[in-house]
Order: C-alpha cells, then sequence, then structure tokens
C-alpha cells in the first residue's frame, strides 16, 4: 500500500513512469495499472491519497485478491495442505516422491514441480512454531543416544566394534555428558547414567528421556509406566522421571542440540583416532569434553554456570552409587563355569559346587556368585564374546596339572632350570638341543627338574655339573641312575656311601669284639 501510495504522489507531481519505476523500484507494469485504475475512479490523486485506508485498499487491491482467489489450483493444494504434509513426515518420503505419488494423481492440473515445493514450503514455515521452555537451574537433566555411533578396533584381529553414545544435558547451563557403553541395555544405559551424575557432582530434581524401552515399559497418551529398574534408580537418587510425547523430540530440545554440537566438537577430533578399548575411548572423550564446556559461552563458560547457578541448588550425591544389577540362579554344571550377559562369557566357580545351585549377579563392572548368602567370588566384568575368565583357585588339582602343561614352553623350562642352578639350566639346554622340535624334549626337561624334588637341588645341581666337566650326553634317564646310585656323591671324592639303611637298633662291630677275642684265645691254647 506505501509503494502504491507513493506512486500516486509522484504522478500527481508529473513525474515520468520510467523515472517512477527507477525511483519507486518497481515495474512499469505496476506503475501503469496504478496510473489506470486511478484515472478510472474519477478522483484526483490528492483525493485518492486523503482515503482512509480501508477504502484505498479496497479500489487499489481488490483486483489482486480476486485474481488469487480465483485460483483453483492453490484452492486444491490447499485442501489437500493435511495429507500431504502427513506423507511428508513418514520415514524415507521426501518431496518428488510425494508429488508424483499423490499430488499428481489428486490433481492432475495442478502446479508443476516448481510450484509446489514452493508453496509446501511456505506453507511448512507457516506453521512451524515452537514452544520456548524456560528451564530452572538444577531442575531438570535430559537423556538421549547419539544417532552416530563410535567404534574400538581389536588389537589383534584389527575388527572393529561398534558402540553407542550415550548423552545427557542440564538444560539451564547446556553441561553436557558424553559417554561410549558398549550397548544400549538397562545395566550399560544405568551405568551411564551413573558416569552422568558422577560427573556432574550433583543430583537433578527430574530426569527427562524419550520412550525408550529401558526408560519407560509402557507408553500411553495421559498416563506412563516407566520400568522396574527406572524405578528404582529414580527412587534411590530421589529424582522424579519423566518421559517426552511419543515423536515429540522437541520436548528434549537442549540434549538434541548438544548432540549436534558435540559431534561438531568432539566426533570431528576423534575421528581418525584409533582405540583399542573403551576406557581408553571413553578418557580421550572426557578430555575433549572438558575442553568443551570451558570454552566461552554466554558470557562465561558452561563450567561456570554450572557451578555458580545449578550445583548449588541441585542435591549431593550419595556415598555409594546405585548398582543395577541382573540375576539369575542357576545348577553348576561340571564345567564349573557360569555363562553372563548378552556377550556370553564364562566366569568359574569353585568345582566344590558342582552340582548345587549358585545365583549369579552381575552389572556393568563386576559379576558376583552366591552360594546362599554366601559370596563366593566377585569377578571383573570381561566383555570379550563367548570368552571364559578362570580363576585358577576354582580348579581341581588335576586340571591345574592339565594346565601346568599346558603352559611349558622353551623358555619357561630355561628360566624354571636356572632357579636351580646354572648347571641345570645348561643341561635343559643340552636336551632341548638333542631334539629336532623341542616340543618332544618338554617331557624330558620337565623329569629332569622334578629330580629336585626328589633328591634336593643341590644334589641335581651336582649331578649336572659332573656331566657338564666331562662333556657327556645329557638325559633324563643318566641324571636319574645317578642319583639314585648316590654318583654325584662319590665321585666328588666324599667318603664311601653304605647302602645299609641306618638303624639305631642294630649292633655294630664293637659289640662283638669280646667274642672275637675269646675264639681267638681258644685257638692260640689248642
Amino acid at each position: 500500500m506505501l509503494r502504491i501510495k507513493q506512486i500516486l504522489l509522484l504522478l500527481g507531481s508529473g513525474v515520468s513512469q520510467r523515472l517512477i519505476c527507477s525511483q519507486v523500484h518497481c515495474s512499469k507494469r505496476m506503475v501503469s495499472m496504478v496510473n489506470r485504475t486511478a484515472l478510472g475512479t474519477g478522483k484526483s490523486f490528492g483525493e485518492l491519497l486523503a482515503l482512509p485506508d480501508a477504502v484505498f485498499k479496497s479500489i487499489f487491491m481488490s483486483d489482486g485478491d480476486a485474481s488469487q482467489s480465483a485460483d483453483r489450483r492453490k484452492e486444491e493444494l490447499e485442501r489437500l495442505m493435511p495429507e500431504i504434509i502427513k506423507r511428508l513426515n513418514r520415514k524415507h518420503a521426501h518431496m518428488q516422491f510425494v508429488f508424483e505419488d499423490y499430488y499428481r494423481k489428486e490433481c492432475p492440473d495442478g502446479y508443476g514441480y516448481t510450484q509446489f515445493c514452493k508453496y509446501v514450503g511456505e506453507y511448512r514455515n507457516k506453521h512451524d512454531v515452537s514452544y520456548h521452555n524456560v528451564y530452572e537451574p538444577g531442575e531438570e537433566m535430559q537423556i538421549d543416544f547419539a544417532g552416530d555411533p563410535l567404534y574400538i578396533r581389536d588389537y589383534r584381529t584389527k575388527a572393529s566394534q561398534k558402540l553407542v553414545v550415550l548423552v545427557c544435558v542440564m538444560p539451564y547451563s547446556n553441561l553436557p555428558f558424553m559417554m561410549a557403553l558398549p550397548a544400549a541395555t538397562t545395566d550399560w544405559f544405568f551405568n551411564g547414567l551413573n558416569r552422568a551424575l558422577e560427573f556432574m557432582g550433583a543430583l537433578p530434581k527430574v530426569a527427562k528421556s524419550d520412550n525408550m524401552k529401558q526408560w519407560v515399559s509402557k507408553s500411553e497418551r495421559y498416563s506412563l509406566s516407566f520400568s522396574e529398574c527406572n524405578v528404582e534408580w529414580c527412587l534411590y537418587y530421589g529424582i522424579e522421571p519423566t518421559a517426552c510425547r511419543v515423536r515429540k523430540p522437541r520436548d528434549k530440545g537442549p540434549v538434541e542440540g548438544a548432540v549436534k554440537h558435540l559431534y561438531q566438537y568432539v566426533y570431528a577430533r576423534i575421528e581418525n583416532e584409533v582405540h583399542y578399548s573403551i576406557g581408553s575411548l571413553n578418557s580421550r572423550i572426557w578430555e575433549l569434553l572438558d575442553e568443551y564446556c570451558s570454552l566461552p559461552f554466554k558470557g562465561s563458560t558452561r563450567w561456570d554456570i554450572f557451578n555458580s547457578y545449578e550445583k548449588p541448588r541441585m542435591s549431593p550425591l550419595p556415598e555409594t552409587m546405585y548398582r543395577i544389577r541382573q540375576r539369575k540362579e542357576v545348577k553348576l554344571s561340571g564345567t564349573y563355569h557360569v555363562c553372563v550377559g548378552k556377550e556370553r562369557h564364562f566366569y568359574s566357580v569353585p568345582f566344590q559346587y558342582v552340582g548345587q545351585k549358585v545365583k549369579v549377579m552381575w552389572d556393568a563392572e563386576f559379576v558376583e556368585i552366591y552360594s546362599g548368602d554366601r559370596l563366593l567370588y566377585c569377578h571383573d566384568r570381561s566383555l570379550v564374546p563367548y570368552g571364559y575368565t578362570t580363576e585358577k583357585i576354582h580348579m581341581p588339582e588335576s586340571h591345574k596339572a592339565y594346565e601346568h602343561t599346558r603352559e611349558v614352553n622353551a623358555a619357561k623350562l630355561l628360566e624354571w632350570g636356572s632357579t636351580v642352578g646354572p648347571s641345570v639350566r645348561w643341561a635343559i639346554g643340552r636336551i632341548l638341543e638333542s631334539t629336532t622340535f623341542p616340543q618332544q624334549a618338554y617331557g624330558k626337561c620337565s623329569g629332569v627338574l622334578s629330580l629336585a624334588k626328589t633328591y634336593g637341588r643341590n644334589r641335581l645341581e651336582n649331578a649336572c655339573a659332573l656331566l657338564e666337566e666331562q662333556e657327556a650326553p645329557v638325559s633324563y634317564t643318566a641324571l636319574r641312575n645317578m642319583l639314585r646310585n648316590n654318583r654325584d656323591i662319590t665321585d666328588k671324592g666324599d667318603d664311601t656311601i653304605s647302602r645299609t639303611p641306618y638303624n639305631d637298633k642294630v649292633r655294630g662291630a664293637a659289640a662283638y669284639s669280646s667274642v672275637t677275642k675269646a675264639l681267638k684265645e681258644d685257638s692260640h691254647g689248642q
């Protein structure tokens, strides 16, 4: 309207239409239309400018409205617009597909693809309104999983393991927490929430998540049923659980925004790094997270805002963090191992409990095994799929002996020989060198070392030293016979060793000296 009045003012002053176009920045067609409409009214330019806005608008802009209302294609498009938006919101749908699959079939004579996209975009912008949430300091913690995973690499196989990423944020200060987890299962999820609370050093009043199954067991419009683990976790800390509306991610906009910012700061910096353990990866994430929270933000930093305004209003952490433990009761099989977790890792139990029922309780860090109320053992949890964690104290003696034989190799045999003496080590080395495959001599070497238990370390060292001096062939049989026949002692120049067993009840030659003397005298008298 202002532009039309400006055109009328210039026309009344006698300015040419070409000059009006350059001054008002409009087309010559528009100047001609305004001039034609003004002359058609029979009134002067001054009288038209003095008219009220409503009357002025009815004269100069009614034709435009009529032309727009007369466009049946747009009316038809507006009628179909709710269904078009509904179809566009479906998974994997896009503008081209909806245009060809729906709009073109409903309106064969409607707009082309370009105009269709234009009017749909305008409709979306007009109806895309959002509510501005106001967050109180220390009131709420929002929870979500990042859509993009992270990876660690197996050191031996070089295979990559996919990890999920948990993100929490305090909306008032925008202080985020981030942690990589092996899986999004209940035990790992609540372990991650515990770490988030430890990271902040205080407890919020409310925890909000979407309708993930770890958080909500049943979602209804007016009533939510939270999972059992969620209720236990919240009761322990005195936190009120709440959840977003279904398919309404804007209900937790701050954590959605935090995920995007952490993509740009944390993900971008570790993209080309290789980590071989979750601990190493999380240490790197927390290092970058501390840098991110120390960046300038709203005239301060996220850490300063949180420590100044939020933490004083939050509750302190308890002395011990809550442990979400899963449990099961099994009858211990003959393998004396129990299977735990999605990774199906096996943990040892004392073999004395084979055939009895044991209770297994585990969380993200520990695996505890009970017999009744008695704790039998606590293992550190391992994530190796189908692996075994076995403590030697849980094995029977026969299994320990078999395990010992499997651990034997040439280096260990030489090391064990050195603990006895240098000559024994030399003897072990000669036996190993005398065979084409050293594995074939492991039994002989173990037999040589066992002689130290029977005859003592000193005698075995002396026997091996004699063979070393004589450069004689070394074998288990030769050393055993040498020690059995005491040749390791006689060859050292010691006194002759009687093979008669010592017995303090047996009388010696002195006890018979009087008898022998009498016999000699009788023989002389005769």
